[in-house]
């Protein structure tokens, strides 16, 4: 994965340009630093706000040089400072404000971060020799060293000054060149870039070692070590590709849509075009790398994918059909995965799935129960494969029970007198449509009959002779029927806190006998509330007990749902 994306990484970047005119500075507060003749310059970066100007040009840039791989590989042992160079001091303002001895800590850190970076550890001298680095200006060192202590009074005056809270960054970078930046960090990051230097091999003169990016394997992962084969690690970089890794993956982490919000998702092209940039898709397919950024103190790419031909358009079209009838509802044509996606997460999740796509523990809430919450595991990753890679076949094989299993935990919780006013009546048109759409064997054309079920309830009903029976004629019109007959009872419930989580054993019944039973207890219960003029409701009652006919499981109990959630007739 690293080595594809480092393939299309290269053809676009020019340097180190691409990822630090991309770089974004994180809330803090940053100082640019002359010495003793001249006051610091100040810059407070603040979350949504809008920045530009030579001071936020040289302090991004100098912040990218400064970055540490990870808190892991510190330059100071005691990992209160946080940069890498000579150059550079970043903390957190903590360290500066709170405890009674803050300020003779922060000197203490200052002094031993000096230190450490004066005096390398003798592998890491080693690996940089290599590299022909001259040693650190010894007198830049002091000077820079005595200075930041010089401003403790200054620092902690600013800090309150722009009221910084504890865990936020205070950065300090004095004015230097920008090339003895990139030679510091270069001297830092050479011996840190790899995982662990002890995997490190020397192939013709060549040094490959276990990247830092996207890897880990340490103490706490030994599973991660290859025990039975000569190699003992997954793969190995130059040094590099392993800075350049570091560099793309910096960039990743750096774009932001529209509104400002990190892109944790998205689609990078594969083509020989000068184009490395996050894209969105039109109705041409495109080989694409598709990747998702896990968030954090450095960057894990958690989830990459090739594409090939990857497409935005539905092909053909979703025809999202009224079978229901509903007045809030009219026919539509979805042509785009994302508007398909948009309208599945709003009627069948109530906009719960799309937020949880990556959440380990997605949590019920007042309009999500814990039920919802298990479908939702079980299923979101089809449903994500199918919007996000275009992957229809787990799709295709899921959204039958899926959406069977998600309309009825939706029903019984819904407390809603017009159930055709709710999403499930909005949610069971989906289902319909999408059960013909994805060509689901024998349920296919279910829509188009419910449709002739209820022009045909209603042409009975309008007979002028009242004495006149309806018959149901097969299993489909006694299934519609019984849902019209459980959706009345329940109107004319008087309970405080009506629900239809009452009509819970009715949705579970297996066949023809089973369903009159349960209506049955439900005519009952509710039988002192019911008018003996009723016409409407004893005419159909009459027909669904009279019925004795073969369950058909296979369409028993969407047409049931189909009656409580139409417009009910009585």
């Amino acid at each position: 994965m690293i080595l594809d994306l480092l393939d299309v990484y290269r053809k676009n970047a020019v340097g180190d340009s691409l990822v630090t005119e991309n770089y974004q500075l994180r809330e803090g507060l940053y100082f640019r630093l002359y010495g003793y003749h001249k006051n610091p310059d100040i810059l407070h970066i603040e979350k949504r706000g809008s920045y530009s100007g030579e001071l936020w040009e040289f302090i991004r840039t100098a912040d990218f040089y400064s970055q540490l791989v990870d808190m892991n590989k510190s330059v100071d042992p005691k990992k209160q400072i946080h940069s890498n160079n000579i150059y550079s001091i970043a903390f957190k303002a903590a360290l500066l404000t709170e405890g009674a001895n803050a300020e003779e800590n922060f000197k203490v850190s200052v002094i031993r971060y000096y230190q450490a970076l004066y005096s390398a550890q003798t592998n890491d001298a080693k690996l940089v020799s290599n590299y022909q680095f001259t040693s650190p200006d010894d007198q830049i060192v002091t000077h820079n060293q005595e200075y930041v202590v010089s401003l403790i009074p200054y620092l902690k005056k600013q800090i309150s000054k722009c009221k910084i809270s504890s865990n936020v960054y205070i950065k300090l970078y004095f004015v230097a060149d920008i090339a003895e930046y990139i030679q510091e960090s270069k001297r830092y990051l050479i011996p840190k870039i790899f995982n662990r230097n002890e995997y490190n091999v020397d192939i013709a003169g060549k040094l490959y070692g276990l990247s830092n990016c996207n890897m880990g394997m340490n103490a706490k992962k030994p599973y991660l070590e290859h025990k039975t084969t000569a190699f003992r690690v997954p793969f190995r970089l130059t040094i590099d590709d392993a800075l350049e890794a570091k560099n793309m993956l910096t960039w990743l982490d750096s774009q932001q849509d529209a509104e400002g919000k990190p892109l944790v998702e998205r689609y990078l092209p594969i083509h020989t075009g000068n184009e490395f940039s996050s894209i969105k898709f039109n109705s041409q397919p495109r080989n694409v790398h598709y990747l998702h950024l896990e968030r954090g103190k450095q960057p894990v790419i958690d989830e990459y994918d090739f594409l090939p031909g990857m497409i935005s358009e539905l092909v053909p079209p979703l025809e999202l059909e009224n079978f229901l009838m509903l007045d809030n509802s009219s026919p539509e044509t979805v042509h785009r995965l994302v508007d398909l996606e948009s309208i599945v997460d709003d009627w069948l999740f109530n906009k719960n799935l799309i937020r949880n796509y990556f959440s380990q523990a997605p949590r019920p809430n007042n309009w999500f129960s814990s039920s919802q919450v298990n479908l939702l595991i079980r299923y979101k990753e089809a449903l994500r494969n199918y919007f996000r890679k275009g992957d229809k076949q787990g799709f295709v094989s899921c959204i039958d029970r899926l959406s069977r299993s998600m309309l009825k935990e939706m029903l019984l919780t819904e407390s809603y007198k017009r159930v055709e006013h709710t999403k499930i009546a909005l949610g069971l048109n989906l289902r319909l449509s999408l059960l013909k759409y994805c060509n689901i064997k024998e349920k296919n054309g279910m829509g188009d009959r419910l449709r002739s079920l209820a022009e045909g309830l209603k042409d009975k009903l309008s007979v002028c002779k009242t004495d006149e029976n309806i018959v149901c004629e097969n299993d489909q019109e006694f299934y519609y029927y019984a849902g019209q007959i459980v959706r009345y009872l329940v109107s004319v419930s008087q309970a405080q806190n009506r629900t239809y989580a009452i009509i819970d054993q009715v949705t579970d019944a297996r066949d023809v006998d089973r369903f009159k039973q349960e209506i049955v207890k439900l005519h009952k219960k509710y039988s002192y509330l019911l008018s003996l003029e009723s016409d409407r409701y004893n005419r159909i009652l009459a027909a669904v007990m009279a019925y004795d006919g073969v369950t058909d499981e296979i369409t028993g109990f969407d047409l049931f749902l189909a009656g409580v959630a139409s417009k009910n007739m009585i």
